[in-house]
């Protein structure tokens, strides 16, 4: 190895403007590359996973609810409620107008077209609507009392001045069983907090008004998101003007505090990056009383990190700037090789004695360097793996651009001797083995770190991995406030399948368990589709219901008796055609596609597809007391992720925790591995391990 850089150093110094041409062309080329590479900026990449984390993570990324940006507008002191919602409109009209390259779609606005394409399809599939409750109703409603009390509402209806709006619903469906179907859509919704004004979601005491914005880009494209943001926070800063003392708007969701992450870690990156730099400066050009010198030992490093750089763009294509900023530790590593060389340099000047003592231990050190980082492979953390492949280039290119440059570059000078030694120096001379002192101190500390070591534990909340904002963290604590009283938690349930008709059947069977554990007071209530979409077995469960109950005795005795009551107000035996059609077709089971025409049921919000994995969201309100019994229930389940605040921390950090667990046994092995064939004696791995 030796003569491996001796060799090019003699061939450097007779070469000279050749190897400076090499050397230049060479930078030149991995400068070009390495400028190319792209950051990514999500703070979840540091997290590792494990299996049951990984599917988190995945369901996490997929679900609809993940990105959505929730806009709050509350009264002021000045304000009403058509205050809040002419301020909802103005928004609304201003966000289609200045962020419409960034946004899918802003929801909280019902419109009234909506309404009769709800009943239509609830109308077209009345069976899929109906359970076994619904059916010992409408078998009251079939007692002639019942039918005559019927027949004389419909009439009355049909001659007051609503009958002109209420003539196809009463023809169509006289006994009202539309209606009774209806009231499944209740489960969509999860209580009785809100209500429906002008068109838009108020809460119950009228104070604040939702609006929910789905952005077309994911939260992690911090790049483009930050001029959105921007965008929202001066629409967001207008309209609070002009609504003074009326009506205020604030916004949380993943997409802001990505955005605040995002430019939190380029300012941390560039303030940690500077600050060790000119650290380092001070503290060499005071070691070495000149400017020069340091700025010589940093040359290997800055090729180092373009290497590194150059060569991840070629094989990855992106990078962490989290782990990036991580690598600014790097700079005290790499440096130390480089003063390595330049004081061995400095004290025997010799160029081939200098390989001869100091070519193998360095590129040990950064070899054995190096591989403890690529220990990070085993952490599955996309961030952390980014810091293995680039602090382990870094190390072992520096290692070498060290033992190339600076004999080159460094021109030691004659004096052997340093007058006025500075503090530095006179610490190393110090014989820190022969202070008795610092020997017990050190035996006292070791036996203490013995009992306390264990004592270290994870910050159990990794939402503080995030940086966020004041103002964003006020509005989380208001939504907090408006989605739960003080009582409840809400908690996500995510089933998740390899199909639409998997997933669903999935869901079907959480549904099952919810409605048991609302009827047993185990949960306030919930939210979700399994009501109203069902799996192909079930829908053809629920028509063979349909049809059962639908017997050519009842029918015939139902045409009979709507005839003869109709008969007192002057309707014609044909006037309720269509409902005997109805009552007596053939329905057939539909497919998932068909309930995801309907825009009032908001399937969308609850069902995602991504690379052939599917997955549907239920939102449930737990009381406290119940709420680690219920998840410990719930997640014996097949196929689901609970996602809470507590359940995710404790998900992710039982990866964490193993994860580093595995990384210290691994790197300790290796490492023992790679210093016993380098020394090939046990006694000096064991003392260089210690």
């Amino acid at each position: 190895m030796q003569h491996f850089f001796y060799n090019i150093n003699l061939f450097a110094k007779k070469n000279k403007f050749l190897f400076a041409g090499i050397v230049l062309a060479l930078l030149l080329v991995a400068s070009f590359f390495a400028t190319r590479i792209s950051f990514q900026e999500n703070i979840t990449q540091l997290i590792p996973s494990n299996d049951q984390s990984g599917v988190t993570s995945k369901v996490l990324e997929q679900v609809n609810f993940a990105d959505k940006i929730t806009i709050i507008i509350k009264t002021d002191k000045n304000g009403s409620p058509d205050e809040l919602t002419n301020y909802a409109n103005e928004f609304i009209e201003e966000v289609n107008g200045k962020c419409k390259p960034y946004i899918s779609k802003i929801q909280g606005k019902i419109d009234e077209e909506n309404i009769q394409e709800t009943f239509d399809f609830v109308y077209a599939n009345l069976p899929l609507f109906l359970d076994k409750k619904d059916y010992k109703t409408i078998q009251n409603k079939l007692h002639n009392d019942s039918i005559s009390s019927i027949v004389d509402a419909n009439y009355k209806s049909l001659v007051s001045p609503t009958g002109l709006v209420s003539k196809d619903f009463i023809l169509n469906d006289p006994l009202g069983i539309s209606f009774i179907a209806l009231k499944k859509l209740q489960q969509l919704s999860v209580g009785e907090d809100f209500e429906l004004q002008n068109g838009f979601v108020l809460t119950k005491d009228k104070q604040h008004l939702l609006l929910f914005i789905t952005p077309k880009l994911a939260a992690n494209e911090t790049d483009k998101n930050t001029n959105f943001i921007s965008q929202l926070e001066k629409i967001k800063a207008n309209l609070n003007s002009k609504y003074s003392n009326k009506a205020t708007m604030s916004y949380f969701g993943s997409t802001p505090v990505a955005v605040a992450n995002a430019t939190q870690i380029k300012s941390d990156v560039q303030l940690t990056s500077i600050f060790a730099t000119v650290t380092l400066i001070l503290i060499l050009a005071y070691f070495y009383r000149n400017i020069s010198t340091p700025i010589l030992i940093f040359i290997p490093s800055i090729l180092g990190a373009i290497f590194s750089l150059a060569v991840l763009y070629f094989t990855k294509g992106t990078i962490s700037a989290i782990s990036l900023g991580i690598s600014s530790i790097l700079l005290g590593e790499t440096t130390d090789y480089s003063v390595y060389v330049l004081t061995h340099l400095r004290n025997k000047k010799d160029v081939k004695l200098l390989y001869k003592d100091i070519s193998k231990p360095l590129m040990l050190c950064g070899i054995t360097t190096a591989i403890t980082f690529l220990c990070l492979f085993f952490i599955k953390s996309e961030a952390l793996q980014d810091l293995g492949i680039f602090a382990a280039l870094t190390v072992i290119s520096t290692s070498v651009f060290s033992l190339i440059f600076i004999p080159l570059l460094y021109k030691p000078t004659n004096k052997n001797l340093i007058e006025n030694p500075n503090f530095i120096d006179k610490l190393g001379v110090f014989s820190y083995h022969k202070s008795k002192f610092l020997v017990v101190s050190v035996l006292v500390l070791l036996v203490i770190s013995f009992f306390t070591y264990t004592k270290v534990t994870f910050n159990n909340d990794l939402s503080s991995l995030n940086f966020v904002p004041t103002e964003l963290k006020n509005t989380e604590y208001q939504l907090e406030k408006i989605a739960n009283d003080g009582n409840s938690k809400s908690i996500y349930l995510v089933t998740y399948g390899k199909s639409y008709a998997e997933v669903i059947q999935n869901n079907n069977l959480l549904f099952s368990e919810l409605k048991k554990s609302k009827e047993t007071s185990k949960i306030q209530n919930f939210s979700s589709i399994g009501g109203i979409v069902f799996s192909d077995e079930i829908q053809k469960q629920k028509i063979n219901d349909w049809k059962n109950f639908w017997n050519v005795e009842k029918v015939s005795n139902l045409k009979n008796a709507l005839i003869s009551n109709g008969s007192k107000y002057g309707f014609k035996p044909s006037t309720y055609d269509r409902f005997y059609q109805t009552i007596t077709q053939q329905f057939n089971s539909i497919p998932f596609e068909e309930y995801a025409k309907v825009k009032s049921f908001f399937l969308e919000e609850f069902v995602s597809k991504k690379d052939n994995f599917y997955t549907i969201s239920t939102l449930v309100k737990v009381p406290n007391e119940e709420r680690d019994l219920f998840v410990k229930n719930i997640k014996s389940q097949k196929n689901i992720v609970v996602i809470d605040r507590k359940e995710t921390n404790e998900t992710f950090l039982s990866a964490l925790k193993s994860n580093f667990e595995n990384l210290v046994n691994y790197s300790f092995l290796i490492i023992f591995i790679v210093l016993f064939i380098a020394f090939r004696r046990i006694e000096l791995v064991i003392v260089s391990i210690i």
